[in-house]
């Protein structure tokens, strides 16, 4: 579409698919209540949810271009105020939900350091949380989305606008604030929905349980299936804390056919729910159930599979995928209509820095033997290309730094001039520091940069480590990480273990077995410590770098025997 004079005009913005709904009653949303019961709004009730937080926002005295910081809790919520922000030009900022109980004072520190970056003008929280000081003017939540709707027209901004700040997880240091343009947003809302899952809005139905501050909740369930008109369920993340088994219940329930989670929540979905759910649950309608945001454990998925087979899952659904807050969300997604693609590669040569290949039966014994998943390849108008430490391409299957270029990058982070001059290059190229490696135009995704463990020489990527250590029996998945300390030669092993006081006893020599016999390293410490005690993002990645300065501190809460 063009204006006169043939400049071109952007494609649908988000605030223009929610005025086509003025007389639309067919269903946009659905969100699971504390009752237990679902609240279903038609497209008409969500436009009108939209007006009434606009007006809203308005009375609150903020104009288009203001910052507003966010509670992002209970989606029937967040979501309206969130839209509403954009209907009316403020620029939301999504802040994590406070703790229901303890951490209060670490939630606070955590949004005070957003609020910094960010500087809003205003706080939004509900009920009678204490807002953090210097985070902008206090208002009230269910206030803002209770205004009365008003016959408001759409803000409509350019396609270089911020549409809304995103924080970075941080789960490698300081969350960083991306500023979302409205362009970047569309280009990767609509190839994610109709390049990588192919949706049909007839048929397909999207459900969620995933934190709304953070890239894969927004944009992934929020923004992207707006766009391409499919509609949602949400389910309140804390939800999904409490009963990981609620996650695919609600997928069965709800006939939903598109999700996305952690790797983690596949381990805690194939731990925690019981035969008798199992046997209560149809996934045989389930298109795409996509894995990333973390490294992806193989052994994980598998166990998955086999454990929810039964179901009428397909192997197909799984789609193991990449991409970060930078580049708004996706860069690279497993094709839809075909198994997930594995790779197994030599140990021994992977921390060498080559993924060698090893066909199935050529290696005596599987210690010797790393399997990676293929998190396909990239989105159309996305490139991925692979360097060293001197910014020199590499070929293919060499390990080294993944780089990506395309229109839904970010060209900077907010007040951080100096790490936007590190990551975002002036040829727009963003230096992920994520480690990997390409094969047959696929990307595999080996571990952090900045997490590397260095052992004699030998470069060991931690998650291998942590996914060893969760075969242990008593260790928690997700609740492990692996770290150095200097030792008299070269640094040394150490592994922090989340357990129960049950399972301290043999912990440290069960650990030592199981990742010296896969490895090969040895382990120089063990720390058994308190589940909940590994300090973790807001979206639950370990935050290893933390981790390891509380252990050389000395102030991990250790776990006795």
């Amino acid at each position: 579409m063009k204006k006169k004079g043939g400049e071109r005009m952007r494609e649908a913005w988000v605030t223009d698919v929610l005025a086509s709904y003025e007389n639309d009653h067919r269903p946009a949303h659905e969100y699971l209540r504390e009752s237990g019961e679902w609240t279903a709004i038609s497209r008409h009730d969500l436009l009108r949810g939209v007006r009434s937080a606009a007006r809203g926002w308005r009375a609150a005295g903020l104009r288009p271009g203001d910052r507003v910081a966010v509670e992002a809790a209970d989606p029937h919520v967040f979501v309206p105020a969130f839209l509403g922000a954009l209907w009316a030009g403020v620029v939301p900022v999504p802040l994590p939900p406070p703790p229901a109980a303890g951490r209060h004072a670490a939630w606070s520190a955590h949004v005070s350091a957003m609020a910094r970056t960010a500087r809003p003008e205003v706080i939004a929280l509900r009920g009678d949380v204490e807002p953090p000081a210097g985070c902008g003017r206090p208002v009230d939540l269910d206030s803002v989305v209770a205004a009365p709707p008003e016959q408001s027209v759409p803000h409509e901004p350019g396609p270089d606008t911020i549409a809304y700040l995103q924080f970075s997880s941080g789960s490698t240091g300081t969350p960083r604030a991306v500023p979302a343009r409205v362009a970047a947003v569309i280009a990767n809302g609509l190839a994610i929905m109709h390049d990588g899952l192919r949706s049909d809005p007839a048929v397909d139905r999207g459900l969620s349980w995933l934190p709304l501050h953070h890239d894969m909740g927004l944009v992934g369930f929020v923004l992207a299936p707006l766009l391409a008109r499919v509609p949602v369920s949400f389910v309140p993340t804390r939800f999904f804390v409490r009963d990981p088994g609620l996650w695919l219940r609600s997928m069965s329930e709800r006939r939903a056919t598109i999700s996305f989670a952690p790797n983690f929540a596949f381990a805690l979905s194939a731990r925690r729910t019981s035969p008798e759910q199992i046997a209560a649950l149809d996934l045989g309608h389930v298109r795409v159930l996509g894995c990333g945001a973390e490294p992806i454990n193989h052994a994980v998925l598998e166990r998955f599979l086999g454990t929810f087979g039964p179901t009428g899952l397909a192997p197909e659904a799984l789609m193991p995928c990449y991409g970060l807050a930078e580049a708004t969300l996706a860069v690279t997604l497993s094709p839809p209509d075909r198994p997930y693609r594995v790779d197994r590669v030599r140990t021994a040569a992977l921390s060498a820095g080559q993924a060698t290949p090893d066909p199935v039966g050529e290696t005596d014994s599987a210690d010797g033997v790393s399997t990676l998943v293929g998190c396909g390849e990239p989105l159309p108008g996305n490139e991925i290309v692979i360097r060293d430490t001197h910014g020199d391409v590499l070929g293919e299957r060499s390990v080294g730094e993944v780089w990506v270029r395309g229109p839904a990058v970010a060209r900077g982070y907010v007040a951080a001039p100096r790490e936007t001059g590190t990551a975002f290059l002036p040829d727009g190229w963003l230096r992920t520091g994520d480690l990997g490696y390409l094969a047959e135009g696929e990307l595999f995704v080996t571990g952090r940069l900045k997490d590397l463990l260095i052992l004699n020489g030998r470069n060991l990527d931690p998650q291998r480590v942590e996914w060893l250590a969760e075969t242990v029996p008593g260790v928690r998945a997700g609740g492990v990480v692996a770290c150095t300390r200097p030792g008299p030669q070269s640094e040394e092993l150490v592994i922090v273990a989340e357990c129960h006081t049950s399972a301290t006893a043999g912990l440290a020599p069960a650990l030592r077995e199981v990742v010296g016999a896969a490895l090969g390293v040895p382990v120089h410490d063990v720390v058994a410590v308190r589940p909940g005690a590994v300090p973790k993002t807001t979206s639950g990645k370990p935050r290893r770098q933390e981790t390891r300065r509380q252990y050389l501190e000395g102030a991990l809460r250790v776990q006795q025997g």
